[in-house]
């Protein structure tokens, strides 16, 4: 579903991202991991055709069969567009617009099929979220919302930046149910191993730009290569010594 192929971003003639190639298949779940400007976030910026002005890309992106690299959004083949989850669902949702018609713009869906969305996402009261604005919900209800907007735009590649680093821990596990349940490959970018462990079969570490290991999820865990890795898989621990981190070693 996704190739990337001698992915590099520059920066004012500064490298940021280098030679970084990975695949993603058709329905798979993959984490990409990596500490603050480790480039994973520029590197999804790249996948989906959204590059900050001065940022500039070369190597391949094929998105469903279809290159992709160096193309915005608006350029690109209606079906080698991935949907977008971002981290700040405050600023991705219109302020001014009621959910069901934020929902049913992409789709162009009914009522009962917004309604549907919802319900995947793990509401049980969809009539009330599409008549909301996004600022009288909270936080993981936005996100949930950005979750089920990214559904109705039927793509077959979902990216997600941080969906769920601003969240409480029992509304992060709400999340990723919701995300779970989401048909579509799914590229899921967050520094916060212990939550990628939960969604994702397969995790790629970047550090510096770079790819620095890459593996499915218990053989990454069960023996990291990277010291960034083992420095991720220990944060976590610390952070929460029971968290469900399935064969890691680290200690």
């Amino acid at each position: 579903m996704l190739v990337v192929e001698g992915l590099c971003i520059d920066a004012r003639r500064n490298s940021v991202v280098t030679d970084v190639s990975f695949e993603v298949s058709e329905g798979e779940r993959v984490g990409l991991l990596g500490s603050s400007g480790s480039g994973k976030s520029l590197t999804a910026a790249a996948i989906i055709g959204h590059l900050p002005p001065g940022i500039t890309s070369t190597g391949t992106i094929t998105v469903d069969g279809h290159d992709v690299a160096g193309l915005p959004t608006p350029r690109r083949h209606c079906g080698a567009r991935p949907a977008m989850i971002f981290q700040q669902s405050a600023t991705a949702l219109n302020p001014m617009v009621t959910v069901g018609k934020q929902l049913s713009a992409p789709a162009r869906a009914s009522t009962s099929d917004t309604a549907e969305l919802l319900e995947q996402v793990g509401f049980s009261d969809p009539a009330r979220i599409l008549a909301s604005y996004p600022l009288e919900l909270s936080g993981g209800q936005r996100q949930r919302v950005c979750i089920a907007l990214a559904i109705a735009c039927r793509s077959p590649l979902l990216v997600a930046d941080e969906p769920t680093t601003a969240l409480d821990v029992v509304t992060q596990a709400r999340v990723l149910t919701a995300l779970r349940a989401v048909d579509s490959a799914l590229l899921f970018i967050t520094h916060d191993v212990a939550v990628a462990a939960q969604l994702c079969t397969r995790l790629i570490v970047m550090d510096r730009g770079e790819i620095v290991e890459q593996g499915s999820t218990s053989e990454v865990l069960e023996n990291p290569r990277a010291r960034l890795t083992e420095s991720l898989i220990a944060q976590a621990q610390a952070a929460d010594p029971m968290a469900n981190l399935p064969g890691s070693r680290v200690r």
